[in-house]
């Protein structure tokens, strides 16, 4: 007995210690700023919709700087196959580069995107930056459905569906008659399918629409618009990297802020997300109640 209250003293010594430690390390440390360098940011989608596409080239800025600089008069082009597609700069849009044609992407098809004739770090060389993702398959929605969760005062929309057994990646988006309230980081929702690969999905929370939000108050006959994004690991990575940046790291464990991971070569900054898209929508009836 007396062997473990001396045990028990010495942890509690060491507790002691370990806290004061802890909590007596106020000098201040002037850390000197290092030199800004710049860096090119791009942001580039591409979907199996039909439609023309658009990458949106800036880059990095000063804490000083209102707004991100646009970069013009950029090469931007797309191959895949045998296939290759110019982007042009929009004359009254600088820094926004648009496909010239419209076209749909294919699933199982690998997608280079190229961004060159351009000097972001003004070293009197050309750069090229390159950007490869493959899209992945249709994961299509059976269904959308929704229910009310009272302790969370929220509208829940709801997914059914079937994932296939290969590794997939899911983002989800919420709208709202058509109007896509999802917009913002703090409102993303995406997943792996670890805990349910290769299983159907039954009613599945997709997105908590809140009754604290006006625009997303939810109300009888308003039509809820769930879109499944079946995503690659590359948009997948950068999306979590992003929301752990927005909300911060485990503060003893976590690890220091750090620019977000990118599937572009060269340092790059941004994304090239490519994926594909199901929608299903429902139709909240006369008789929801909030109860």
């Amino acid at each position: 007995m007396a062997r473990e209250m001396i045990k028990i003293k010495h942890i509690y010594q060491g507790l002691i210690f370990f806290v004061l430690t802890a909590t007596s390390c106020s000098e201040y440390i002037d850390l000197e700023p290092g030199e800004f360098v710049k860096n090119i940011i791009i942001d580039a989608t591409l979907t199996n919709e039909f439609k023309t596409y658009e990458v949106v080239l800036s880059q990095t800025k000063t804490i000083n700087d209102p707004s991100f600089p646009v970069i013009k008069n950029a090469s931007v082009f797309l191959t895949f196959n045998d296939t290759v597609i110019n982007y042009f700069e929009n004359d009254s849009l600088p820094g926004h580069y648009y496909s010239e044609i419209a076209f749909a992407g294919v699933p199982g098809t690998t997608y280079k995107l190229t961004v060159t004739n351009i000097d972001v770090n003004n070293d009197g060389i050309s750069d090229e930056y390159v950007g490869t993702a493959t899209m992945g398959s249709l994961v299509l929605i059976d269904s959308a459905g929704y229910y009310y969760k009272s302790e969370r005062k929220a509208t829940v929309l709801t997914c059914f569906s079937y994932d296939p057994p290969e590794k997939n990646y899911y983002f989800f988006k919420a709208y709202i008659n058509d109007t896509l309230v999802s917009d913002t980081l703090n409102k993303y929702n995406f997943t792996d399918d670890v805990a349910f690969n290769g299983n159907k999905i039954l009613n599945a929370p997709c997105y908590y629409f809140q009754d604290e939000n006006e625009m997303e108050f939810i109300e009888k006959g308003d039509s809820l618009t769930l879109e499944l994004n079946n995503i690659d690991e590359a948009f997948f990575t950068y999306l979590n990297s992003s929301f752990y940046e927005y909300y911060g790291y485990n503060p003893m464990f976590g690890g220091m802020p750090a620019n977000i991971e990118s599937n572009f070569s060269n340092n790059a900054l941004g994304i090239f997300r490519v994926y594909t898209v199901s929608r299903s929508s429902v139709v909240v009836s006369e008789d929801f109640d909030r109860n």
